[in-house]
């Protein structure tokens, strides 16, 4: 079970040892990165490498990337939230006093701490992602192999996951449900803050675990 590049990493285990894997929840991630995934993750690159203090990747402190990393989290506000939990104000929840005050708290001390190498290699692993390079590039062949009772778990409102790429995804896999759980926190529902999210991936995860599997 994994969110997001979480869930690139459950569709190629489920893939790589079909035998092996018995059960699987890929949450609000593809199986393979799609355009505009890589064109998102590249502006998250970007986001850092143009940080005057990068210097080709040899800074001397990775905290004086401050400005290229506060990039990366208005970005990520940008698809990993929903309009309607900025409409609505939903960062009111976690005692926020405003717009600005939720982006640099939440925001920015998320991504701030983080090493930038170490967050390129992440945006390259998942520009990366491709479980049909197992199958000579055939996407439908690759899932195809999965032998896990899969549950393809999609969250409503995300707009880097939509729920109708994930079904796409989840008819190629034998034995496998589509469900859809909704959040207007849209990709950010699996960061676990949302309690409407808990509340629906919780029971979701226990029947997946509680169902027959084969042999």
């Amino acid at each position: 079970m994994g969110g997001s590049m979480g869930a690139a990493q459950t569709y190629e285990w489920a893939v790589r040892y079909p035998e092996m894997v018995k059960r699987a929840a890929p949450i609000a991630g593809n199986p393979k990165v799609t355009p505009h995934e890589f064109v998102f993750a590249e502006m998250l690159r970007e986001a850092l490498t143009s940080d005057p203090a990068w210097k080709g990747g040899w800074y001397t402190d990775c905290h004086a990337l401050h400005e290229g990393l506060c990039r990366q989290a208005k970005l990520f506000a940008l698809v990993g939230f929903t309009t309607e939990f900025f409409n609505q104000e939903l960062w009111r929840a976690l005692d926020y006093s405003s717009l600005d005050d939720f982006l640099t708290g939440y925001l920015e001390n998320y991504f701030l701490p983080m090493d930038p190498n170490n967050l390129l290699c992440m945006i390259g692993k998942w520009q990366a992602s491709d479980v049909s390079r197992l199958t000579g590039g055939d996407l439908k062949e690759a899932l195809s192999r999965v032998k896990a009772k899969t549950f393809v778990v999609a969250i409503d409102e995300d707009m880097l996951f939509p729920t109708h790429r994930c079904a796409i995804n989840q008819k190629l896999i034998p034995n496998s449900e589509l469900r859809v759980i909704h959040s207007l926190w849209g990709h950010s529902g699996l960061d676990g803050a949302d309690p409407e999210y808990v509340r629906q991936v919780d029971p979701t995860l226990t029947e997946l675990l509680a169902a027959s599997i084969w042999p």
